[in-house]
């Protein structure tokens, strides 16, 4: 059952990861692409991030909005705004030479960045490009190593919100390509990365209800990170401040088992088909990641 899990969630031509800053994204979207690759997918790995996240992962030093090829048949690259936005006015909207006589100009370059949304709108586009028009590199699969869940939400929202803004053309005619791609849910998907702490799974939960109501794109798995492993030995009596720290860790592994099912409740709620998928917490990972370190990692998963 968590192979055909991930199999539907890897089956999808373009994959968001996000979740509250912090818990592991983008390990999971590494781990994530190493597992597709497993399959023999050839993986665009993405993020739109101030700073390279990914690229370190990887043992490289950072490449900002560059597509490289940082593990075999894994590719990645850190998408910016400004150059999306080019990347959209020339490959989606075929204006090349408007591009370059109007907006390379300071002034009109000042007022694009003004526009509320337009960052998201042409991420969305330059995602788009890679899954359904990008003839040169051919991705069987790209993952987005995305926003934190708020910044996400938004970003879902941006097709709509620029759809009813009166504006029509070009722009207009491009969202709505874009929006009824994210709609497709044999091609689009989501997963929300969460970890088993009160605070987080409320969020994880409210999150999920807003996506589930106001996103084109559809949440397609839960995974829950850095679940503490059971305690080994705990029959076995301990001394002293060993005793304290075992009595602490079998508390802690008791209050997160409690919020996995909250967590699962809560899920069930708001779609009962929805998979659950628990990663264990292994400490730290070595860099460049290997990939049969984060296959192990993600084929050591259960579903809850």
């Amino acid at each position: 059952m968590l192979q055909e899990s991930l199999s539907e969630l890897l089956s999808k031509k373009l994959v968001f990861v996000t979740g509250k800053g912090g818990i592991g994204k983008s390990l999971v979207s590494s781990a994530l692409a190493f597992e597709a690759r497993k399959l023999g997918k050839k993986v665009c790995l993405v993020e739109s991030s101030a700073n390279d996240q990914l690229a370190p992962l990887f043992g490289s030093a950072p490449i900002g909005h560059q597509l490289r090829e940082l593990s075999p048949g894994i590719f990645v690259i850190n998408l910016n705004a400004q150059d999306n936005f080019k990347d959209f006015v020339i490959k989606h909207l075929g204006f090349a030479k408007l591009f370059e006589k109007v907006f390379t100009k300071p002034i009109v370059r000042s007022f694009i960045q003004m526009l509320p949304g337009i960052a998201e709108l042409t991420l969305l586009g330059r995602l788009f490009y890679f899954v359904e028009l990008d003839s040169e590199n051919k991705f069987d699969i790209v993952i987005v190593d995305s926003f934190a869940s708020g910044h996400f939400y938004s970003l879902m929202r941006t097709p709509d919100a620029v759809m009813q803004s009166g504006m029509s053309g070009p722009v207009i005619e491009e969202t709505t390509r874009v929006r009824n791609f994210l709609n497709d849910r044999s091609k689009v998907g989501v997963a929300l990365v969460t970890v088993p702490e009160e605070l987080i799974i409320s969020e994880a939960l409210d999150f999920s209800q807003r996506l589930a109501k106001d996103s084109p794109a559809t949440l397609t798995t839960i995974i829950a990170n850095r679940l503490w492993p059971e305690v080994p030995g705990s029959s076995r009596p301990l001394d002293g401040s060993l005793e304290a720290s075992r009595a602490y860790w079998i508390s802690q592994r008791k209050s997160q088992s409690e919020n996995l099912v909250r967590l699962k409740d809560g899920i069930f709620a708001i779609n009962p088909k929805l998979p659950i998928v628990v990663l264990e917490e292994c400490g730290a990972f070595e860099e460049p990641l290997a990939a049969q370190t984060m296959q192990d990692w993600i084929e050591g998963a259960k579903k809850l």
